[in-house]
């Protein structure tokens, strides 16, 4: 219980960056995903209830500051969880190059996701290209920036787990 709320707590912040500061980094409008890293990492060393829940509630969170359509990052955060929770089922991933390689595809399903369920609200002609430069710039970001939150994330872990508290 302690550390889904630690971890939701850290969600919580995590958005808060992703939706203010780092819009301030020069990297234009290339944004590192690290909801989705999150995600990831949940659905990679925590599949719980707890975590499903966590997923789509840090989506729904970028749907209410900075998405003009709500739900759309909520349903792309469960299926990345869904995708990545499957995955995990079939091999165990505990090196950093792999992890970042899972974060990379699950970058790839959450702009696929986007993509599909956005063609039903916005009719643009021509987004396509320009679209798909950024999926791929955001996911290597998001996958450079991965084993650097895991261990982060892996770190604060052990700590609450080392800490007892008094009964």
């Amino acid at each position: 219980m302690k550390l889904s709320l630690l971890f939701l707590l850290v969600g919580f912040l995590v958005v808060l960056l992703q939706t203010t500061f780092l819009h301030l980094l020069p990297l234009g409008p290339i944004v590192p995903d690290l909801i989705l890293v999150l995600c990831v990492y949940w659905g990679l060393n925590h599949p719980t209830v707890g975590a499903v829940l966590g997923s789509f509630l840090l989506g729904y969170s970028v749907d209410v500051f900075s998405s003009p359509v709500l739900g759309l990052n909520a349903f792309a955060m469960s299926l990345v969880f869904l995708a990545v929770y499957l995955s995990s089922r079939c091999i165990w991933i505990h090196s950093p190059l792999l992890s970042s390689a899972v974060v990379f595809f699950a970058s790839w399903i959450k702009g696929a996701a986007l993509i599909l369920v956005g063609t039903l609200f916005f009719a643009v002609e021509g987004l396509w290209i320009g679209v798909l430069k950024y999926i791929f710039l955001e996911a290597l970001a998001a996958a450079i920036l991965a084993p650097v939150v895991f261990a982060l994330l892996r770190r604060g872990q052990s700590l609450l787990e080392e800490v007892r508290m008094p009964l």
